[in-house]
């Protein structure tokens, strides 16, 4: 995607794509706006579009409209509204100003928003520096800067497990006055377009009650990226066997046996001391089989771990139980193992974050890019196929500059617009935070497993302990002992029940389990 199809706007009359503008030049340049207009069925939001473009009154605009079959702009006030809206917002008000986000270095988002920097400059006319550490240093970095008097960032991304820690705490701007205001949110914007989960697990923020995801108060925005998990496999390997995409986990292990050669493992999963052991082979495995991660809520003080449950040891048997047809050395595969071993052809199929696994898909990077299929994760029979809930937010520092968060949110605005999202998936396989992006046709046609990935975003569970500052090192015991297990050195109920006590003590100093 080229900067031109990047969302665009030069002046409060030029709110348009360059490509869009193209489109029209004909009735323009003819001097017959009117009458071609009327030929071609112009739809309202497109004729909004023109009256920026040629500066036409409200007066004109009713002729128009009237020629085209509609009403006059007296008769309809959406239309005045949105009219009224467009002249407000002059998207070079700040023009001039630099502002700083920190992002995560980790997931190729700031690769995205390098290449479109610009872009944004050119359409906004101001400057973005960005910095971008990877992820433990920027979770010390983001608090560090929260909590000073001024915050050397005008943006910051935090991971959406962090939400509840950043965000809860009140750290960060509203941004309910910016999105209301049609002089500083530009009319296409569409704050509606973003996946209500996305909106719930990093925007939506009820302060006073400690809830995330609830009330209206948005605190942050997806992105600038969200994602979940699906279920990858090759479709060649699967015909050739005559079998089916696995739908349950049995069907998974019994797959994964018969496709298991010399060349090719019969399936993969995350098997190091990594987050993603326990954040998604486990925990898909123990939603998706019945499990219930957590009882009682912290504000109760009664948050009651329950990881050596029955299904809390059977997930991570389901993992021990096809160790036999993984990589040999599975035990230490993270991300960059298993989306290496998929795209050289020598995996079956897998689980996998589907923003990381993307690329899969790129011909430039995959050998297999065309044989790969996809579907969500498998389940139980009586359970939804669901994973965890992932992605980041994106915010405004309450301690920012105040005579910079105009200029951050007009920056804010722009990465987390339809064409920005649209290129993020396009350019990097990165998944979206809009709903339209998912749906876009072309993008499905070039990344098919588009339709599957946004079916696991509206399913996708928020992970119980992110809802505490806790989470990381809650997250870090379980995946010491679990990839313990993985090696061989204690059973998986030894794993499960070490992690119960170690969670129990963790929750206990912490004053949530009492």
């Amino acid at each position: 995607m080229e900067n031109a199809d990047v969302w665009s706007f030069k002046s409060p009359n030029n709110y348009l794509g360059v490509n869009e503008m193209s489109n029209m030049n004909d009735s323009v340049d003819n001097g017959n706006a009117g009458g071609d207009l009327a030929k071609k069925s112009i739809s309202r939001r497109d004729m909004l579009k023109l009256v920026g473009v040629l500066g036409i009154s409200g007066t004109v605009l009713g002729e128009l409209l009237t020629s085209c079959g509609g009403s006059s702009p007296a008769a309809d006030t959406t239309v005045t509204d949105s009219v009224a809206d467009l002249a407000a917002f002059d998207p070079m008000k700040y023009a001039g100003q630099t502002v700083r986000i920190m992002m995560t270095g980790d997931e190729n988002d700031h690769r995205a928003l390098g290449d479109q920097i610009a872009a944004l400059e050119a359409e906004t006319g101001i400057k973005v520096e960005i910095t971008s550490p990877a992820l433990g240093a920027l979770i010390e970095k983001t608090l560090q800067n929260l909590k000073a008097d001024t915050s050397s960032f005008e943006i910051i991304e935090y991971l959406g497990f962090l939400t509840t820690q950043q965000v809860g705490a009140g750290y960060y701007e509203q941004l309910n006055q910016y999105i209301d205001d049609p002089a500083e949110t530009a009319p296409d914007w569409d704050v509606a377009d973003f996946l209500e989960p996305a909106m719930k697990n990093v925007a939506y923020f009820d302060i006073a009650a400690g809830q995330v995801g609830q009330g209206t108060d948005i605190y942050g925005l997806p992105g600038l990226h969200s994602g979940s998990v699906i279920y990858f496999y090759r479709k060649d390997l699967f015909e050739a066997a005559g079998l089916q995409p696995a739908k349950t986990w049995q069907e998974f292990h019994d797959a994964a046996k018969v496709l298991n050669t010399a060349d090719v493992a019969g399936c993969s999963f995350i098997g190091a001391n990594d987050f993603s052991l326990a954040t998604v082979d486990w925990f898909t495995r123990f939603i998706t089989t019945g499990g219930k991660l957590m009882s009682g809520t912290p504000q109760t003080k009664d948050f009651k771990p329950n990881v050596n449950s029955a299904e809390g040891i059977g997930a991570l048997q389901l993992l021990i139980d096809v160790l036999p047809y993984a990589p040999k050395n599975v035990t230490t595969y993270g991300f960059a193992e298993n989306v290496d071993g998929f795209s050289t052809g020598k995996i079956a199929q897998m689980i996998f974050w589907s923003t990381i696994a993307g690329p899969i898909f790129d011909p430039a990077k995959s050998t297999v890019s065309d044989k790969v299929g996809t579907s969500t994760v498998p389940a139980n029979s009586g359970e939804t196929p669901r994973s965890i809930l992932g992605g980041w937010g994106t915010g405004i520092p309450k301690n920012a500059d105040p005579a910079l968060k105009g200029a951050a949110w007009r920056a804010l605005q722009w990465m987390t617009s339809k064409s920005f999202n649209n290129y993020e998936a396009k350019a990097y396989q990165i998944d979206a935070s809009r709903t339209s992006t998912y749906e876009d046709p072309e993008l499905v046609a070039q990344l098919p497993y588009l339709p599957d990935a946004l079916a696991a975003m509206q399913t996708a569970e928020m992970i119980q302990t992110s809802l505490i500052g806790e989470f990381f090192s809650m997250n870090d015991a379980m995946n010491v002992e679990f990839n313990a297990a993985l090696l061989g050195s204690q059973s998986a109920k030894q794993a499960c029940d070490k992690v119960q006590a170690k969670w129990e003590e963790i929750l206990r100093t912490a004053g949530h389990l009492v």
